[in-house]
Order: C-alpha cells, then sequence, then structure tokens
C-alpha cells in the first residue's frame, strides 16, 4: 500500500479510537437522551478544529469551513459503528472512505503551505501508527 493511503488509514483509526475513548464510559452503558445526542461528536469536532488551527494557524473563515467538515465526518462515523448489518472489514473501508473525503475537503481550504504542514501531520501520524503496530507484533 503506497505512504498516502497509510497515512490515511492512521488517522482514520486514530480518529476512531480519540472518538471512542472521549466518551465517559458510563455514557457508553447508558443510552444518552436525545437532547445530548452529538454533543461529545461536536465537542471532539469542536477540539480536532483547535488542534488543526493550532498546528496551521488557520483563518477564521478557513475555521468556518472545516468545522461542518469535520462534524460531519464524525456524525458519519458514528453511523457506520453503529451499523450492526457491517461486518467489521466493511466498516473500516467505509470509514477510511469517509476519512479521505474528509481530508480532501479540509486540503482544499487550505492554503499550498498549510496543504504541506498537514501532509506532514498526517505523516507523523503514520509512523506513531507504524510503530504502535510493531510494538504489538513483539507482544
Amino acid at each position: 500500500m503506497s505512504n498516502p493511503r497509510w497515512s490515511i488509514l492512521t488517522i482514520l483509526v486514530l480518529l476512531a479510537a480519540g472518538l471512542t475513548f472521549a466518551q465517559p464510559s458510563q455514557e457508553s452503558q447508558a443510552p444518552t437522551p436525545d437532547k445530548h445526542a452529538g454533543m461529545h461528536h461536536e465537542e471532539s469536532a469542536d477540539q480536532h478544529l483547535q488542534m488543526l488551527s493550532e498546528k496551521l494557524n488557520l483563518t477564521d473563515d478557513q475555521k468556518a469551513k472545516v468545522k461542518p467538515v469535520l462534524q460531519d465526518q464524525m456524525q458519519q462515523m458514528k453511523a457506520v459503528r453503529e451499523d450492526s448489518s457491517l461486518s467489521e472489514e466493511q466498516k473500516r473501508t467505509k470509514m477510511k472512505s469517509i476519512h479521505e473525503s474528509m481530508h480532501e475537503q479540509i486540503n482544499s481550504v487550505l492554503t499550498p503551505e498549510q496543504q504541506v504542514k498537514f501532509k506532514q501531520m498526517k505523516q507523523e501520524q503514520m509512523q506513531k501508527h507504524k510503530g504502535m503496530e510493531e510494538g504489538k507484533e513483539h507482544e
């Protein structure tokens, strides 16, 4: 598989893991009332936006364009995770596709300099993920 695909897959896995662990354990055991549904995803989108904003020095206009992309991606990921009709492999494939689309949309909002930095960030995430996988193989 090519490096860009691994980096996208890595970021996808890290985002999915982050969303999973960002929710309090009590909420995973009990259904959430409708009025609170999606709040954690909104917070996660805000946190992701904050991180991207700091690392890429996003303008207010860019933030306004990126935030709905992140929110939509997180809602789509949640729907895939909750779809019991899909196999784990189908879920991974669908989540990877959602993640790739999100990155393309974000990339289209960035300046050429920010695109370079964004690509570097994805590569760093890929390296971290690769190191984690190698560590699991040696256990």
